[in-house]
């Protein structure tokens, strides 16, 4: 089922599809659907952000609807790590000094993998 957003393949913005794209895009994924429509899509949609043009049949379909992923697990871990640390490690720090401490690891980490994927994007162009 495809989603109510899409990410953009250039600049990695998050964007809302149309009411339009979204229909089209569940009726693709229905293998038995039928329906008739008035007026087409255009081929393209920009991204307001970079400006750039992005498949709209794709778009669509789904093929951006996820960017990247697998990340949530290694941020949900450093969070816990930065409480563990602090709390268990015999710090004598309150819990929510941990917790600041794990959330911004998470945040340091996510940015990381963020920049990281945003660099490997460019070298595949």
């Amino acid at each position: 089922m495809p989603s109510e957003t899409f990410f953009c393949p250039r600049c990695s913005r998050q964007l809302t599809k149309s009411a339009q794209a979204y229909v089209l895009g569940e009726m693709m994924a229905s293998e038995d659907s039928n329906g008739i429509f008035m007026g087409e899509m255009a081929s393209t949609v920009s991204c307001p952000g970079c400006g750039a043009a992005i498949d709209a049949q794709k778009m669509m379909q789904g093929e951006y609807d996820r960017q990247g992923g697998g990340s949530s697990g290694v941020l949900v871990f450093v969070v816990l790590a930065g409480v563990w640390i602090l709390i268990v490690a015999e710090f004598d720090q309150p819990w929510w000094v941990g917790l600041i401490g794990g959330l911004a690891g998470a945040g340091l980490v996510d940015w990381l993998l963020s920049a990281a994927r945003k660099n490997k994007k460019k070298q595949a162009r």
